[in-house]
């Protein structure tokens, strides 16, 4: 889990990312949008709708692989920026691998990651 200064759970900040915030894609299973908060920490936010899955578990299961993934790579994260990770279809049977390459190919093309 990630630390509660890490957390992005403003409503208004989140759709500030949206409109503001630079695209990073990685395929089709999910997305990254970055802006630039002004804050010393990095915030985050992962983003599962129902279109994903009906099933709460399958979305609740997906949002804690991906914040664990997150904050496994949490040093390479540039400071200063609020993300939202919007998952667009279901990844929840997908391999730890294959979806730590489809978040860090996002995070590199919404240019957050420090690699």
């Amino acid at each position: 889990m990630l630390a509660r200064a890490n957390r992005l759970r403003s409503a208004a900040d989140i759709a500030r990312v949206y409109k503001r915030g630079a695209y990073g894609g990685s395929g089709g299973a999910l997305s990254v949008k970055a802006a630039t908060s002004g804050r010393p920490v990095t915030r985050l936010v992962v983003v599962v709708g129902k279109k994903v899955s009906k099933r709460a578990v399958v979305r609740n299961r997906i949002r804690r692989r991906l914040i664990e993934l997150l904050r496994q790579s949490w040093a390479t994260v540039q400071p200063g920026y609020d993300i939202v990770v919007s998952v667009h279809a279901d990844i929840s049977e997908l391999p730890a691998p294959e979806l730590s390459s489809h978040l860090a190919k996002a995070l590199a093309r919404a240019r957050v990651d420090q690699r």
